[in-house]
């Protein structure tokens, strides 16, 4: 059975959109490989893996702030959201104390976010130090 113009014409289009969005999400998501890449590039074998085989808890706060960082930097500044949390889990801030986590990211956004991915590859690493030693100053981190 041959399909009918109309839908040739709908398969064609739904095609075209496809092609479309893919293209689209090409672009947004460059700095989120860009980022991906060079963290592997930049990080030694020793350095990521735990004696057993499993990546370390500081390894994976660093992917996920990568990957996620543009995420983070809008939740940030509402003070939560799904990556905030996802992210106070990750440093293994018991769940009754997630407010107060992204409470820290709210206060000290312009310091947390001082850079976008798209002008320093780093960014997401110098997030994750000053994270760190506000988190300390906040009794959330040991």
């Amino acid at each position: 059975m041959k399909p009918t113009g109309s839908i040739h014409n709908l398969g064609l289009s739904l095609c075209i959109g496809a092609a479309g969005l893919t293209v689209a999400a090409c672009n947004t998501t460059k700095a989120t490989v860009d980022t991906t890449v060079n963290f592997f590039s930049s990080t030694s074998p020793n350095q990521l893996f735990t004696a057993d085989g499993m990546v370390r808890t500081e390894q994976k706060i660093n992917l996920f702030a990568g990957v996620a960082y543009e995420n983070l930097r809008q939740e940030a500044a509402a003070g939560g959201g799904q990556y905030v949390q996802a992210l106070a889990s990750l440093y293994d801030i018991p769940a009754d104390k997630h407010g107060e986590f992204g409470l820290v990211l709210q206060r000290n956004y312009a310091d947390l976010f001082a850079v976008g991915l798209e002008d320093d590859s780093r960014a997401h690493l110098k997030m994750v130090n000053v994270l760190n030693r506000e988190l300390v100053a906040a009794s959330l981190l040991r």
